[in-house]
């Protein structure tokens, strides 16, 4: 009987959002508790069933609790899998268009509500972001050519992967999931876009309806791998896009985004969907969702005044760190302290999502120096959802040019890549340049050209 009573104790504490952490040490799970758990499971909602296996596992601690928080992310991925397979279609009307044709995209710089568009924050709060799509040394870095071949196979062809594949036959373009599989991405817009089937069909009836094989040609030029600009994401976008061109096939913006949504997903990524809206058109964005597993974007393009626009090119400056972050388990730290209910990070994840409301509303009032305010503090927020977020070498460079800049941020998660800053008024990025070169003497550390698009 003290065994069922735990396994009640654990629900109610779940259902009265107190910290994993603080839930009383749990002895390896009898036989009559693992019942418990799975009859509990069958008739949980989403948000139950992800905190069970996580309090269940962070109770058990160590190699024992392992499993348990493994399956609450696998229950995460597994069931907004689910949700989102139902707008996948396969379409027998699309037939190629053109003979070549080449897709290129910027990168995006995060503003505001950074995390709450990642399942699933979204999917039980709704998310909140604010960003812009960036040129980075006068170039839309993102790159997807697509072009037509008499043979009836698909060429994949990566050059900044340096991975290149040919396929005749159907079944390995349908096999997904895998992430060292170096055609993931791929193979996911296919399925995606509806080209391929998600079972079945043959692929030489496929490519002589639409007219052709193809080649498909990826890259991302001159960006600093884990540079946290977005472009794994906006790749994708990008491939989705081309597709569609290349096919004939007609779309809305918002569909776009729902493709990507649905590419993504069939990936098991796990991240959320700011970068791929960021980058895949120009201007600043306000993009929001409402509470649900299958996400639902509202996209806003925000119109400042000529002016403003202009002292924020001038004032935004890009900073590269020359480090990589390398914390593999990032995205499962983040998550697994919002679905451990810690108080820091609900808080944090609640107050951006007001920040980037915030943001969005000076910057359309022309007021840079609030809005300068704003990422200051979004920085102090992000940093409770993510200790990672910063290190020695981010402290130093905010540090060393501290009397140069009114605010500053990491990019994307932080941990290294790229940072951003707003200059004070009149403070040129040379000065910057020059301050960093000064500090940093040979390491990387530099600013790098940068225009909101």
């Amino acid at each position: 009987m003290d065994e069922l009573v735990r396994m009640d104790e654990i629900a109610k504490d779940i259902r009265y959002g107190k910290p994993a952490k603080e839930t009383e040490a749990l002895a390896p799970l009898t036989k009559l508790q693992e019942n418990w758990l799975k009859k509990r499971l069958g008739r949980a909602d989403f948000s139950e069933a992800v905190r069970l296996n996580y309090y269940i596992g962070t109770a058990l601690g160590n190699r024992q609790g392992d499993k348990y928080i493994a399956e609450s992310f696998k229950t995460i991925s597994g069931q907004i899998l689910e949700a989102t397979l139902h707008n996948l279609e396969y379409n027998d009307a699309c037939k190629i268009v053109s003979e070549k044709h080449t897709v290129k995209l910027p990168l995006r710089v995060n503003w505001g509500g950074g995390w709450s568009d990642t399942p699933p924050i979204c999917c039980e709060m709704g998310g909140t972001v604010l960003n812009a799509a960036i040129s980075l040394n006068g170039e839309l870095p993102v790159e997807v050519t697509l072009i037509k071949i008499p043979e009836k196979k698909i060429i994949f062809d990566s050059r900044d992967m340096d991975v290149h594949g040919e396929f005749d036959s159907i079944e390995e373009l349908q096999r997904t999931g895998d992430p060292y599989d170096p055609f993931a991405l791929q193979k996911a817009c296919l399925l995606a876009c509806g080209i391929i089937p998600a079972e079945g069909g043959r692929l030489d009836e496929i490519l002589t309806r639409l007219g052709g094989g193809f080649e498909m040609h990826s890259e991302v030029t001159n960006v600093p791998k884990g540079s946290g600009l977005g472009t794994s994401s906006i790749l994708s976008a990008a491939c989705v896009k081309a597709v569609f061109e290349f096919m004939g096939i007609t779309y809305k913006e918002e569909e776009l985004y729902a493709h990507v949504l649905v590419m993504e997903q069939i990936m098991s990524t796990g991240g959320g969907w700011q970068d791929q809206v960021g980058g895949v058109t120009n201007g600043i964005k306000y993009i929001t969702s409402k509470r649900g597993l299958d996400q639902q974007l509202k996209v806003e393009h925000i119109e400042l005044q000529p002016e403003t626009k202009k002292e924020l090119n001038e004032r935004f400056c890009l900073i590269y760190t020359g480090q990589r972050r390398l914390a593999r388990n990032l995205l499962r730290d983040v998550i697994g302290r919002y679905v451990g209910n810690e108080p820091d990070s609900l808080y944090a994840l609640n107050e951006i999502q007001k920040v980037a409301a915030l943001m969005r509303f000076e910057l359309e009032r022309g007021k840079i120096d609030e809005f300068a305010s704003l990422l200051n503090y979004h920085w102090e927020l992000s940093r409770k959802v993510d200790a990672g977020s910063t290190n020695t070498l981010i402290d130093q460079i905010f540090l060393s040019i501290e009397d140069l800049i009114d605010a500053k941020m990491v990019c994307g998660a932080g941990g290294g890549g790229f940072l951003q800053v707003i200059l004070k008024k009149g403070v040129q990025k040379t000065d910057v340049h020059k301050r960093l070169k000064d500090v940093f003497q040979d390491n990387p550390v530099d600013v790098w050209n940068c225009e909101i698009m």
